[in-house]
């Protein structure tokens, strides 16, 4: 298996600054830049102000004004999707995303959160590629 470091990413309820069209500090994290490109990423959803789904939305590059998109996976028989992961108030909660080759990407909760949100990252690969 190939992974990446841990890394923290921030969802900055109070950030002032709209990034890229359709931004939204309350719901939005920073870019994550994962120095390589990864078929996965686990996450660490810390305690959340409100319940929340949590989605990763993918980049093609690393230009903060890029709009993201939602990463979503379909399932074998191709009827439904693998989009998201919800989570209670509670957190502490490791959920695995297919991300696809993805480097660049932030994450998302569909619900408003009143303080800042620390989460923990880590792309990983089953098989050693890319650089």
């Amino acid at each position: 298996m190939f992974s990446s470091d841990w890394i923290t990413l921030t969802l900055d309820y109070d950030r002032s600054t709209t990034e890229f069209s359709g931004d939204d500090a309350d719901r939005y994290t920073e870019l994550l830049d994962l120095k390589d490109d990864y078929e996965y990423l686990l996450v660490l959803i810390p305690a959340l102000s409100s319940s929340a789904a949590v989605t990763p939305y993918i980049q093609k590059d690393a230009e903060i004004d890029t709009v993201p998109i939602a990463m979503v996976v379909l399932d074998a028989d191709a009827t439904g999707h693998f989009a998201h992961a919800t989570s209670s108030g509670g957190g502490s909660l490791g959920v695995i995303f297919r991300i696809g080759a993805t480097r660049f990407l932030r994450l998302y909760c569909d619900a408003n959160q009143g303080a800042d949100r620390v989460f923990y990252v880590k792309g990983f690969n089953r098989v050693v590629f890319g650089t």
